[in-house]
C-alpha cells in the first residue's frame, strides 16, 4: 500500500518525465513540494521564536518581582463592572478608586481594575514600584508560557497561509495557462478536420 502510494506520488512529481506533464502542471507540483518544505522548516523556526518571547517573558517577569512590592489597597468607591469571567475559573472585574500608603508614607489613590465582587472599604492586593506608583501585575509563569505557544502558532500559521496562498495563485495561474493551450489545441484541431490537408 506505502509502496504503491509512493510510487504514485513519485510519477505525479514535478521532476518525473512525463511526456503528458506540460510546464504548468511542473510548476504547480514545484510550489507544492516546495510550500510542504517550507512548512516543515517553519516549525523549528517558530518554536525559536516561541522560545525566545517565552524567555524574554520570564526574564522580564522576574526582574519586575524583583523591582515591584505588591500591597494591600482600600477601595474607597463603588466597583464599575467591564466584564465577567469566560469560564468557572476566571474572575469577573471591574474599575474601582483603590488606596494605599507608598513606601515614602504618603497616602496615594487611583482607579484600577479589582475583583468585581469587593465592596467598599475592603482590601485588594495591587503591584507598586520603588516609588509607589501603581504599575500592572508581573507576567505569571503560565502566561509567559501561554504567550510564547501563542507566538510559535501564530508566526507558523501565517507562514502557512502565505504558503497557501502562493500555492493557489501559481494553481490559478496553471489553470488560465492550460485553458489557453487547450482552447489553441482545439481550434487547431477543428481547422485540421474542417481542412485536411491534401
Amino acid at each position: 500500500m506505502l509502496a504503491e502510494l509512493a510510487h504514485r506520488w513519485w510519477r505525479r512529481s514535478p521532476w518525473f518525465s512525463n511526456p503528458l506533464m506540460r510546464l504548468p502542471d511542473r510548476i504547480e507540483r514545484t510550489a507544492f513540494v516546495v510550500g510542504v518544505a517550507v512548512l516543515l522548516l517553519l516549525i523549528p523556526v517558530a518554536a525559536t521564536i516561541g522560545s525566545v518571547t517565552y524567555s524574554d517573558l520570564s526574564s522580564r517577569s522576574q526582574q519586575q518581582r524583583a523591582e515591584y512590592v505588591r500591597v494591600d489597597a482600600r477601595v474607597i468607591d463603588t466597583v464599575q463592572s467591564t466584564g465577567t469571567g469566560s469560564d468557572s475559573t476566571t474572575l469577573a472585574t471591574g474599575i474601582a478608586t483603590v488606596q494605599w500608603n507608598a513606601p515614602d508614607g504618603s497616602i496615594r489613590s487611583e482607579s484600577t481594575e479589582v475583583p468585581s465582587d469587593v465592596q467598599i472599604g475592603e482590601t485588594t492586593p495591587i503591584w507598586c514600584d520603588a516609588n509607589g506608583t501603581l504599575v500592572h501585575a508581573p507576567v505569571s509563569a503560565v502566561g509567559a508560557v501561554i504567550n510564547g505557544a501563542s507566538t510559535a502558532m501564530f508566526v507558523w500559521v501565517l507562514g502557512a497561509v502565505l504558503v497557501g496562498f502562493s500555492i493557489y495563485l501559481t494553481t490559478v495561474a496553471g489553470d488560465r495557462v492550460r485553458m489557453r493551450h487547450w482552447d489553441s489545441d482545439w481550434k487547431d484541431f477543428l481547422q485540421a478536420r474542417n481542412h485536411p490537408s491534401r
